[in-house]
């Protein structure tokens, strides 16, 4: 039995501010592409994703194809592949497969929007205009079947976006103009909906239009509402809302978005959303804190204008589909992200004075990086430690002490500095209390001897 999930948003809600430094060091640019139809040209390109081969796909929306390019950039194939100028439109009386399959064949895709693979590496892909999911062999680039058709009933389409398909081969589907997410089954047999309502100025309430859906690694749904500027993160189990980010006025600001539309995995389970009409990519934390923004407006290298769809890979290299552009461009990792890396693998291994070595040169380029601070102050910690066991206390306290110019805080501290003080003084104090007991012990024989001789000489005069 399916089940239809409303909620209502009375009010706006902007989450916490997460101040830490970006983990994430883009300093290297490459750019693919321009406006045009031939290989690497682009039209208004939309969702991007990473197939189980390892290449890319991008969805070239206004052209009505899907590229393929590998992890350089170079151009594959075309999805589904082009016809020959003298292939037949009809159907042949032999042809037993499907009449869906072969009239999409024939009409060819329009608008492809949102990719995403299934279990079995089935390619599913969004049809904007002609309110369809096409489910492709990725191998051959061939359509195997088609899910929905133009409708508001269940697995019906009016306008579908966005798709992402979690492990469980729940599909999700943003449809924009039916104002509604459907979870479906991979037959594409309706599973629950979900509905986000927000209350109007005159007392009514409105249905707010999703268009980006992301399954996260626990099994929440991450929705974007890009006309109230807003994503949500949904507990599809319990059907409740976790959390949400953004708010209903549009803004640069940090904890603000506009337009978002796209979201794709982080590192660290974080989670990045293309601010599109901010015209840059922003990171949040698995709970909806902002962390960090990445680029700015404009046309040259490292520059976006209305992102779209985006993936970050195993390495670390972001790909955007710069849709204003009409290019795809890959943002690598600088110095600073390599030397972090380095650092964390070196400290793994207990070698601290290379991580110190790394770590004083990452904070050249960024003094206020977190994660380089907590290596720093793990050093210390270390060599502090070492130290102390060596019996080198001055050496001690000294890294000790350093650890509070950079967590001033740290509650650990003052316990080592007590310790140190104890150890240094420890022959002193022991040498003190010698001497105080000496000194009562003496002065007790003192008067035990007066006590005698008292005695003795009381027994004499008797």
């Amino acid at each position: 039995m399916r089940k239809s999930w409303y909620f209502l948003l009375l009010a706006v809600f902007i989450c916490q501010v997460y101040t830490a430094e970006a983990s994430l060091d883009f300093s290297n640019f490459v750019t693919v592409g321009f406006e045009g139809k031939a290989e690497l040209e682009f039209n208004q390109p939309e969702d991007l994703v990473q197939a189980p081969d390892g290449n890319f796909l991008i969805a070239d929306t206004g052209n009505n194809r899907i590229q393929v390019f590998d992890a350089q950039g170079k151009f594959l194939r075309i999805i589904p592949p082009p016809k020959a100028k003298n292939d037949a439109l009809a159907a042949s009386p032999t042809d037993n497969r499907p009449a869906n399959i072969i009239k999409l064949e024939n009409t060819g895709f329009r608008k492809p929007t949102g990719l995403a693979f299934d279990s079995e590496g089935n390619l599913y892909v969004t049809l904007m205009n002609q309110d369809l999911i096409a489910v492709i062999d990725y191998p051959s680039g061939q359509i195997k079947s088609t899910i929905g058709s133009s409708g508001k009933k269940e697995g019906q389409f009016w306008i579908p976006m966005d798709i992402d398909i979690d492990d469980q081969d729940r599909i999700a589907v943003a449809e924009f103009r039916n104002r509604r997410v459907q979870i479906l089954d991979l037959d594409g047999n309706q599973i629950n909906e979900i509905i986000y309502q927000e209350q109007t100025e005159k007392g009514g309430f409105r249905h707010l239009e999703p268009r980006g859906v992301f399954w996260t690694q626990d099994g929440d749904l991450i929705v974007t509402y890009p006309n109230y500027h807003q994503i949500v993160c949904w507990n599809i189990k319990e059907g409740t809302i976790k959390w949400r980010y953004g708010g209903k006025n549009s803004g640069n600001k940090k904890g603000m978005l506009n337009n978002p539309s796209f979201v794709a995995q982080g590192i660290d389970s974080h989670l990045m959303i293309s601010d599109t009409k901010n015209h840059r990519v922003v990171e949040i934390t698995r709970d909806g804190k902002y962390y960090e923004t990445h680029s700015q407006k404009g046309s040259s290298k490292g520059r976006l204008n209305l992102p779209r769809g985006l993936v970050l890979t195993k390495d670390e290299t972001m790909i955007v589909a710069d849709s204003g552009n009409s290019r795809i461009q890959f943002f690598t990792a600088g110095p600073t992200t390599l030397l972090l890396k380095e650092a964390k693998v070196l400290a793994n291994k207990d070698e601290w004075n290379g991580v110190m070595t790394n770590v004083e040169k990452i904070l050249q380029l960024q003094p206020n990086n977190e994660q380089a601070l907590d290596l720093k102050v793990n050093a210390l910690y270390y060599f502090g430690d070492n130290a102390f066991k060596n019996g080198d206390y001055d050496k001690a306290e000294d890294y000790y002490r350093m650890v509070l110019r950079y967590r001033p805080d740290d509650g650990n501290i003052p316990q080592k500095l007590d310790k140190i003080f104890w150890e240094v003084n420890r022959p002193i104090l022991i040498g003190a209390v010698t001497i105080i007991v000496g000194l009562i012990a003496l002065v007790i024989l003192i008067w035990l001897l007066k006590l005698v001789f008292r005695r003795i000489k009381a027994k004499v005069t008797e």
